[in-house]
């Protein structure tokens, strides 16, 4: 079931458009929540690619009873339905979606870089997140769940892509 909560009024959302006549404060906030959503995406596409990473160098084959419990422990924390084959993975498929999953980093990196968004800092954020095993603790696992849904709506809105109402059905919490 999908609860939708409104996180902003439409006149903070106002204040995250960048454009023409706003504030020096509210132009460097638009400017940050760019930047965050432009990270969380970068992110997300370099914490898949690392994981495939490690299932492809890794010795141990998922069992099918270890895929139906996670498959089991997915299908209670989010709306969407997971089976135990989407759990099973030959090594050629891993390396795949590893290939495939950096391509889409690097090309984040090449469409997102200006003045704000620099790739080599960038990577070495994301080399910084996926290894520290302290911090991060909700950022890492739901980066690629919700937070990345988020950062698209709240990008489209920024770029005049959807309006106010569509933000916010897109701007959701997905829970079971």
């Amino acid at each position: 079931m999908a609860i939708c909560i409104q996180y902003f009024s439409g006149a903070t959302l106002c204040h995250l458009k960048p454009q023409q006549g706003l504030s020096v404060r509210h132009q460097r906030r638009a400017i940050d929540v760019t930047l965050a959503c432009k990270l969380t995406h970068a992110y997300g596409k370099y914490h898949l690619a690392m994981l495939h990473r490690e299932l492809f160098m890794s010795e141990e084959n998922t069992s099918y009873q270890q895929a139906e419990r996670m498959a089991g422990m997915m299908n209670q924390m989010t709306v969407f339905h997971s089976s135990p084959s989407d759990f099973l993975h030959t090594k050629e498929e891993s390396v795949d979606e590893c290939i495939d999953n950096y391509k889409e980093f690097r090309q984040l990196m090449d469409e997102y870089a200006d003045e704000y968004f620099v790739p080599n800092v960038v990577e070495e954020f994301c080399k910084k997140v996926y290894a520290d095993e302290e911090h991060f603790i909700f950022f890492k696992p739901f980066c690629n769940l919700y937070y990345s849904v988020y950062a698209d709506a709240l990008l489209w809105y920024q770029q005049g892509k959807i309006d106010y109402k569509t933000f916010c059905r897109e701007f959701q919490e997905l829970s079971s």
